[in-house]
């Protein structure tokens, strides 16, 4: 991407439609984060032992790999903006059967349905944002994760004031999946979303078609941006308390600082995807995430190594946006299958690799068991650079190939 000229910036267009997109995301990282402290409350309430709530939050992460793994039959079958409204309504019945749930068999069933069904919302979006904004789908899709990530942090703050002050917590719960639940239902209802699919033969070329190597190599770079997210947040508070002797309350309040990182990182990042090539971009963050990180883990003062774990959060914050549009970039014409395999992605990455960290901290202790965040950004800034280099000499390929055309 080259640098944009305030004439190319203002042709940027947010309508109905980019905004939909937006929320629906969004209400997709909320529905991903309010999972943890709902289940919190429904121990107390229901009983449940620490395997069953340790079941509970790992039921969204499993929906999301459920659907990695066979959504791409839907999706070459229906359009995307239709599997979109789909997405709404699983994430509203799911959080009506999770609220409403007396038994564990009732709400894993909620927490699941609103993985497997709300993660076709996280499978279209990027697709959707690029047919919408075009070259400036980069910008979108970093917009996009940047309302989510806002939503993302309200999420345990509503389940916390409802809990407090209301009767009970869900509707911390019921009000964002309910709204999730009534755009489904517009997007799927109203006309100017064509339930036309692609033509017949483009349908038999892409069900026919393989995802090209260099799509798992940006593929693997993708599961190493969402494991660092997330073994961040599982993982962080627990360090700050063996490392720095933190209270529990304290250092659970103080991940935070991690989240208002990646929030003004996306904020930040969506201006300057619109100036500079994205591959720059990425790999800065990159630069920037193994700094904070470094200081967060070296520093046995407290305010530096908080300082550190902002940092690591304002450089994690375009890690995903980033690569998931090269992601579908590599896929070509494969832009179904490769929506799947985002969510297969995200699904693998936040189920196994904070409960690998985890297992670790048992082995070696936490204080040496979270330099795997450290190796996961070893490994993603390995995989970007050979990546551009195959992406950049499958370019003039193509070039060298029009040019003997003409």
């Amino acid at each position: 991407m080259t640098e944009a000229t305030p004439q190319d910036q203002g042709k940027i267009k947010r309508g109905l439609r980019v905004w939909l997109a937006y929320f629906m995301l969004s209400f997709l990282g909320y529905s991903l984060n309010v999972a943890g402290p709902a289940v919190a409350y429904l121990r107390e309430e229901l009983n449940f032992s620490y395997t069953e709530s340790g079941l509970h939050t790992s039921a969204l992460a499993l929906g999301l790999v459920v659907t990695g793994l066979l959504g791409h039959h839907l999706l070459r079958r229906i359009p995307e903006w239709k599997a979109l409204g789909l997405g709404g309504l699983g994430l509203g019945l799911g959080g009506l059967i999770l609220i409403s749930g007396n038994q564990p068999a009732l709400t894993l069933s909620g927490l699941f349905i609103m993985g497997t069904i709300g993660a076709l919302i996280l499978a279209v979006t990027p697709a959707i944002l690029a047919d919408e904004m075009g070259k400036y789908s980069t910008v979108g899709v970093t917009e996009a994760n940047t309302v989510a990530a806002i939503f993302s942090t309200i999420a345990p703050i509503a389940v916390g004031f409802f809990g407090a002050r209301a009767v009970t917590w869900r509707p911390a719960v019921y009000l964002v999946t309910s709204l999730a639940f009534l755009i489904g239902l517009y997007i799927l209802f109203s006309p100017q979303f064509s339930w036309k699919t692609e033509s017949v033969e483009t349908q038999k070329s892409t069900r026919k078609g393989k995802l090209p190597w260099k799509y798992w190599l940006f593929w693997t770079a993708l599961v190493s941006a969402v494991s660092i997210e997330f073994c961040m947040i599982f993982w962080s508070a627990e360090y700050l308390q063996v490392h720095l002797a933190m209270p529990k309350d304290q250092a659970t309040q103080l991940v935070s600082l991690f989240l208002v990182g990646m929030v003004i990182g996306r904020f930040a990042g969506s201006k300057l995807l619109q100036k500079f090539d994205r591959y720059l971009i990425l790999l800065a963050s990159l630069a920037l995430g193994v700094l904070g990180f470094a200081i967060f883990w070296f520093n046995p003062s407290s305010w530096l190594a908080l300082t550190g774990l902002f940092l690591t959060g304002l450089g994690v914050a375009n890690l995903y946006a980033t690569t998931v549009t090269l992601v579908f970039d590599a896929a070509g014409a494969m832009r179904a299958s490769a929506g799947s395999g985002t969510t297969l992605a995200s699904g693998v990455a936040i189920l196994l690799l904070p409960f690998a960290l985890g297992s670790l901290a048992d082995l070696i202790g936490i204080n040496l068991a979270i330099l795997l965040v450290f190796l996961l950004f070893v490994v993603m800034i390995v995989l970007i650079l050979y990546g551009r280099k195959v992406m950049s000499t499958s370019e003039e390929i193509t070039e060298t190939y029009l040019e003997v055309a003409k």
